[in-house]
């Protein structure tokens, strides 16, 4: 062993020196002399290993930055268009809430109080009229938002489709099953955000569009009998659209990602120059090293011929070259010794190979098992991780193709409404039929634990294309397992290049537990996105409800509310799930904390009560008992309505009402007693005649009989004048300016009582359409009763404001008197009705107050706390331009 130690190290030495020499030749023409290149002459110099790497790290440092900046310039202008729809799409469901509001509420309403179809009003019963204003006055705020409705032969020559509305009629009417359409339009005006909706009469548009004949005559008088007409149901007639100008917006992106190329060549430019230096003292520097102890080390007499070729090479072709000289060397040596132990080395060589071979198979069966597991448990994972089966599905599959080796797979759900297996995802099956004919009930006994049939089973429940068309589906040639849950077939994992045959049972085992994992996957999904869709549903329906919804528990916790109630009482949801009922904080105002009835349930027959708020605000709750299988209250669903305005709506009513009948009452006692009365005191006029050297006390008597008698006939007068009403001399007048002459009028009368007056009068209020003689009266009668409530000293306040969103004038006059008592306020504007004491008020004022400011088409009304404040508030109408008088 020693001899043949020593051999290949004996022959190594003129190996070494032949390489030193060839490679110190690689250094160039400096350490050689001239001769030396005659044979390089005509061969071209390689890239050095250094300039390679730079320059293809060069060319993907800038490819990342382009592709980048691409992506964000396409990502950036797919989310301006996304917010450009939304945008657009509230505006068309704005428009269409006004015209849907117009058709089928407001048109109706004009047809009942017009009660003649001929009649129209185009201001009101007309849906593209009203629309097109409602968007005029939108786009003053909203410049930038532009709707159009328009139409071919429009009755209105200035919405006469152009060109491109022309082409979108034309597009709609072909493609009748379009309902929108949506995209960024280049105009002579710039780039626009478009989207257009065909227009499409109804049968109830074909009043006003119709033919001529049938059409109100209003509207032929306005537009003629030429335009508009002779449309037809269900045929595209214009279009409506909603543009947003998107130039600036894409100027910006296109700005952004110039800024990204920019930056990133900068970044690219500065990592570059870090990894040109890292990779010169990391790598280049020590593979010359490495190359420097092959030339000092290698010699041999082929080290001319070596040098010559790695002229042409980098540095890693050069170790190439004399590695490959060493293992030459190598091989010599190595021949040598087999010499010496042929014998020896065979025996071993076999049993090493034996034991080789068996560690190898040993080896793959455990990676083949622990790949199995790996696979199994990370498909357990992925079903676990989500709940949505389109994420699940492409992930699962690329697991079980590296269980499988397969060129492609894919995956089928069974649709058992039409009996097809519909394909989900693939991986490299572009092949694959989207959609292949299914019988599930005919594999199920192919399918047992036992027998495992995977090639008969898809044979025979999906053999019916086969059966019709003649041709056999590309699933009935390769290796399909079932996805099966409960002795349900759910779908198939296919996959392609594999037979039955070519897979072990071993791998057909797991292949089957695989498929029943996703079977159950697929099983319990579903049946969630069920249970999902019904608890959506079900809290749309709940949310839907205008008013507050509370469902309860047996233990009186709250389970849910609706979105009403979140928004009335201004809570959180968190605020208040499952918290009892009694637990709510009372400043909120909860309806249902103020129901003194037990909630405690013994039929199934629903309550009803009737509270107030602490701020006036009255509510109709309901409550309706949920019962269980055992008769037991299980849920209660609380029901409050706010009746408020209904019930300010009936008091008025039945005010009126109150004051037409006793009016008519009045006007006929007044009739009556008025004759009588004109008999008692023309004889009590010649009784005092006759009298008159009576004693005094006779003449007295007459006197008190005529005074009550005059008294009545004061009574009967104004009794008449109420039922009769006056005739009212309206002119446009300032309201303030009747405020300020009636209280100059009675100023110095109050300040004897030390009554002072605060004056609130807006500076810019319009000029109502009034009766100033009448109105000075409601105010007279108004403060009067202020300075009797007052009991020595107080405070009268007249404010006015204007409400311009209401068209209307508010005057309130408050004074901080006795009050009214809660019973009396319901009272207070009935006729005859007065807390004065008798023989001081007729109990007409306010009563006749009250017909005035209805007969201005104004509400009045009060308000009192009893010892703090009583306050009536007016509000009258703000005319009209065709309300003023010319």
């Amino acid at each position: 062993m020693d001899t043949a130690s020593s051999i290949p190290f004996s022959g190594m030495e003129p190996v070494n020196s032949a390489f030193s020499e060839k490679f110190y030749r690689c250094q160039g023409e400096k350490h050689m002399g001239e001769d030396t290149g005659k044979g390089s002459a005509g061969k071209k110099a390689s890239l050095s290993l250094q300039a390679k790497f730079l320059l293809g790290l060069a060319v993907i440092f800038l490819c990342f930055s382009g592709i980048t900046s691409l992506l964000i310039y396409y990502y950036e202008k797919k989310a301006l268009e996304e917010k450009a729809f939304q945008q657009t799409e509230m505006v068309m469901a704005a428009v269409e809430s006004v015209r849907e509001y117009v058709r089928e509420v407001l048109r109706p309403r004009m047809y009942d109080i017009l009660a003649d179809e001929q009649i129209f009003v185009l201001e009101a019963m007309s849906t593209s009229y009203v629309s097109r204003v409602v968007m005029d006055l939108f786009r003053k705020n909203l410049p930038d938002f532009e709707y159009r409705r328009v139409a071919v032969n429009a009755r209105n020559p200035d919405y006469e489709a152009n060109e491109l509305e022309q082409r979108m009629i034309d597009y709609f009417a072909t493609r009748k099953e379009a309902g929108e359409w949506k995209g960024i339009v280049k105009t002579d005006q710039g780039r626009f955000y478009m989207s257009f909706r065909p227009i499409r009469f109804s049968r109830s548009c074909l009043n006003c569009h119709g033919v001529p004949e049938d059409a109100p005559s209003l509207i032929v008088e306005n537009y003629g009998a030429a335009r508009g007409f002779h449309r037809s149901t269900d045929v595209v007639s214009g279009v409506q659209s909603v543009s947003i100008p998107v130039d600036f917006s894409l100027s910006k992106i296109m700005n952004v990602a110039w800024s990204v190329i920019f930056a990133a060549f900068f970044v690219v430019f500065s990592l570059y120059g870090v990894v040109w230096y890292f990779f010169n003292n990391v790598v280049v520097n020590n593979l010359k090293t490495l190359l420097e102890i092959f030339r000092g080390t290698l010699r041999d007499e082929k080290g001319v011929q070596l040098y010559e070729l790695a002229r042409t090479k980098d540095e890693f072709d050069e170790m190439a070259e004399a590695v490959q000289s060493v293992a030459s060397h190598l091989r010599e040596a190595h021949g040598k010794l087999e010499d010496y132990a042929e014998n020896l080395e065979r025996k071993v060589a076999e049993r090493t190979g034996a034991l080789e071979q068996s560690k190898k198979r040993l080896r793959e069966q455990i990676a083949e098992r622990s790949l199995e597991l790996k696979t199994l448990n990370t498909i357990t994972e992925l079903v676990t991780q989500s709940v949505q089966l389109p994420e699940i599905l492409p992930r699962v599959l690329l697991e079980a193709l590296r269980a499988v080796s397969a060129k492609g797979a894919g995956i089928y759900l069974l649709d058992r409404e039409h009996g097809v297996l519909r394909l989900q995802c693939q991986r490299n099956g572009g092949e694959l039929e989207a959609e292949i004919p299914f019988e599930p009930t005919l594999c199920l006994t192919m399918l047992e634990k036992e027998s495992m049939d995977f090639e008969g089973f898809i044979s025979e429940a999906g053999g019916r294309q086969r059966d019709l068309t003649g041709s056999e589906p590309l699933l009935l040639q390769s290796l399909n397992v079932p996805l099966c849950c409960h002795g349900q077939v759910l779908g198939v994992m296919t996959f392609l290049g594999v037979t039955v045959d070519g897979v072990d049972p071993q791998q057909l085992e797991l292949l089957f537990s695989i498929g029943h994992q996703i079977g159950i996957t697929i099983e319990s999904l579903q049946n969630i996105a069920r249970l999902l869709e019904s608890k959506e549903l079900l809290q749309s329906v709940f949310d839907g409800i205008t008013d507050a919804v509370v469902l309860l528990d047996h233990e009186y916790r709250i389970k849910m509310v609706n979105r009403a109630f979140l928004e009335r009482h201004k809570v959180e949801l968190e605020q208040v799930l499952d918290r009892p009922l009694g637990a709510l904080p009372r400043h909120k105002n909860c309806p249902f904390l103020l129901i003194s009835d037990d909630l405690r349930f013994t039929s199934r027959k629903p309550t009803e009560n009737v509270v107030e708020t602490a701020e006036g605000l009255v509510y109709e709750i309901r409550m309706y008992p949920i019962f269980s299988e055992e008769e037991t209250v299980r849920f209660i669903v609380c029901y409050a309505r706010d009746i408020t305005e209904q019930k300010q709506v009936e008091q008025r009513m039945q005010q009126t009402e109150k004051l037409i009948a006793l009016g008519q009452l009045a006007a006929g006692v007044a009739h009556e007693i008025n004759n009588p009365l004109g008999v008692i005191l023309c004889y009590a006029d010649i009784l005092r005649e006759e009298i008159r050297d009576a004693p005094e006390q006779r003449r007295e008597d007459i006197e008190v009989i005529e005074k009550h008698a005059r008294s009545c006939q004061r009574i009967v007068t104004d009794l008449l004048n109420f039922a009769r009403g006056q005739k009212s001399d309206r002119r446009l007048y300032s309201i303030n300016a009747v405020i300020e002459d009636v209280v100059a009028m009675v100023r110095r009368q109050f300040m004897k009582k030390r009554i002072d007056f605060v004056m609130e009068l807006a500076p810019d209020l319009p000029e109502l359409l009034i009766d100033r003689d009448r109105m000075r009266q409601v105010f007279l009668n108004l403060l009067m009763n202020s300075s009797q409530a007052i009991a020595e000293s107080g405070v009268i306040r007249l404010q006015s404001s204007h409400l311009p969103p209401e068209g209307k004038v508010r005057v309130v006059v408050e004074d901080n008197g006795e009050g009214i008592e809660a019973e009396v306020l319901a009272k207070i504007f009935d006729p005859f009705f007065t807390t004065k004491p008798q023989g001081t008020g007729t109990g007409l004022g306010l009563s006749v107050s009250y017909g005035i400011i209805r007969d201005h088409d104004g509400d009045i009304r009060a308000e009192s706390r009893r010892g703090e404040f009583s306050r009536f508030i007016i509000t009258l109408p703000v005319p009209r331009d065709s309300d003023t008088p010319f």
